[in-house]
């Protein structure tokens, strides 16, 4: 195997990695979707933490990719992986899936985000009734300790 080759077989095991792992997020970000409608707080941290990994190894194929992409004489840039896709049908067809996945991925990312942020919204108006009946205006300071202070009596002495 020349080393063109085995840089054109790196590239394609990085695009079938990088499918995999978009498909395992683009499946967690359902997951996630799921949860936020369940309400299932236990269940988001663990997505979370799954989603950091995810967008992690994403990160280190795409650079991955790219070296071999410069390795094999391709330039560093999006162009790069394009003209090197368009050379090989089995390329073009990861390319196009992980696209595909990505698209789909950025949506789902977009709905749960705004899930959240209705969420959040929802948990400060109820946090806002709570507080109208306090002089302090607030049940918990940024320490997290309660702001709702009592104020001692007046010493009496008694004898």
């Amino acid at each position: 195997m020349t080393s063109t080759s085995a840089n054109s077989e790196a590239i394609l095991q990085c695009l079938k990695a990088e499918k995999e792992a978009m498909t395992a997020l683009a499946d967690l970000l359902k997951e996630e979707q799921a949860a936020l409608v369940e309400g299932d707080v236990m269940r988001l941290n663990q997505t979370s933490v799954q989603k950091n990994d995810l967008v992690r190894q994403l990160a280190d194929f795409d650079k991955l990719r790219h070296s071999h992409l410069k390795q094999q004489g391709f330039g560093e840039d999006a162009d790069s992986t394009l003209n090197f896709v368009r050379q090989s049908p089995e390329a073009q067809s990861l390319w196009d899936s992980l696209l595909t996945l990505t698209a789909q991925a950025k949506e789902d990312n977009k709905t749960n985000g705004l899930m959240i942020t209705r969420r959040l919204s929802q948990n400060q108006t109820a946090l806002s009734a709570f507080q109208q009946g306090t002089t302090t205006g607030s049940l918990y300071g940024p320490d997290g300790q309660s702001s709702i202070r009592t104020t001692p009596a007046k010493g009496l002495i008694v004898r």
